[in-house]
């Protein structure tokens, strides 16, 4: 499949016509899922998102994301879906679904103050109370992926780190580390997990990528929640953990204040233990999935920088974790 344009394709463009008329138009920094996003602009304003889903993205299961964030449309950091001129809010067009939202202002923080943590969990209660309407009751799907997670990298862990096939000089190091550190972390985290693995839990819409770098403020004020892609049914505390393991890594004080300021706007009926340990074996799981993806299914490494330097930050953190 051909490469995507700097510029977004005009076929493109005219099914989202007239959001996306006369603006100039920016490739924006992308991530690792595969999608990518343009900044239109008018006189140097960002005005519309126009992304390009990842090629696993289908029509149906963004509009079933699309029609939950416009539940959510009255938070003025959650963007708002464009129809285009076909009446629908998903185009299809080079392989893949495209959609247009506001673009949020802001900037993520890199090393977010208490006030700044206070108000990005206090936001995600407004948003997941916007969903409470979807509520349904079973068990925990955050828990069962994580478990299985675990189980998918048996065969890595009992081989050993010399088992590794060579990737990238900047990334065999940090996937040696890697698989000592899960070694170490797999089977506690295991045997902790299960017996949250029989809970009814009640349920509903959740991002399920809640990460730091998706949380944009302005003078430690929420201006916007971004990336919606993973959105599916999960329990609250799996945002939460994934957020807070961003935002407040080892640094107990800011977790817990986290939490608080969550549980002052919004229903957790589950104890802090249970966030935390959906924090620590979510970062095992990610490590995991970064040998997986490299060392297994080889997937080719576009950007071995940006690669290894999110790698060393997981790698880093859990081998700081001692109390398990």
């Amino acid at each position: 499949m051909n490469p995507l344009p700097d510029q977004p394709p005009i076929g493109v463009l005219a099914a989202f016509a007239p959001h996306t008329r006369d603006l100039t138009w920016h490739r924006a920094p992308s991530g690792f899922s595969g999608a990518r996003v343009w900044r239109g602009e008018a006189l140097g304003v960002p005005r519309i998102a126009l992304k390009a889903w990842s090629l696993e993205m289908t029509r149906e299961r963004l509009e079933q994301i699309h029609a939950w964030m416009s539940q959510a449309a009255h938070l003025n950091f959650v963007p708002c879906v464009f129809a285009g001129t076909h009446g629908g809010t998903v185009h299809a067009e080079a392989g893949r679904v495209w959609d247009a939202c506001t673009w949020m202002s802001g900037e993520a923080s890199v090393s977010p103050t208490l006030a700044e943590v206070e108000a990005a969990c206090a936001a995600v209660a407004q948003l997941h109370s916007a969903w409470s309407a979807s509520t349904t009751h079973g068990t925990c799907p955050g828990v069962f992926s994580r478990l299985r997670v675990f189980q998918e990298s048996e065969e890595i862990l009992r081989a050993g780190p010399d088992a590794l096939p060579p990737v990238a000089p900047q990334l065999d190091p940090l996937l040696r580390r890697a698989v000592v550190a899960v070694a170490r972390l797999v089977r506690p985290l295991r045997e902790a997990l299960r017996p949250w693995a029989r809970y009814s839990f009640a349920l509903q819409p959740c991002v399920r990528d809640l990460r730091g770098e998706h949380v944009l403020f302005e003078a430690s004020q929420i201006t916007g929640i971004i990336d919606f892609g993973a959105l599916a049914v999960d329990h609250p505390a799996g945002d939460l953990a994934r957020l807070l393991n961003d935002f407040s890594a080892s640094d107990t004080t800011l977790f817990s204040a986290g939490l608080k300021s969550y549980r002052a706007g919004g229903i957790l009926a589950v104890p802090e233990e249970f966030v935390h340990l959906l924090t620590d074996s979510g970062t095992v799981c990610s490590v995991i999935g970064w040998l997986i993806r490299l060392t297994v299914r080889r997937d080719p490494v576009s950007e071995i920088a940006k690669t290894a330097s999110r790698l060393e930050q997981l790698v880093a953190c859990i081998e700081q974790f001692r109390h398990i």
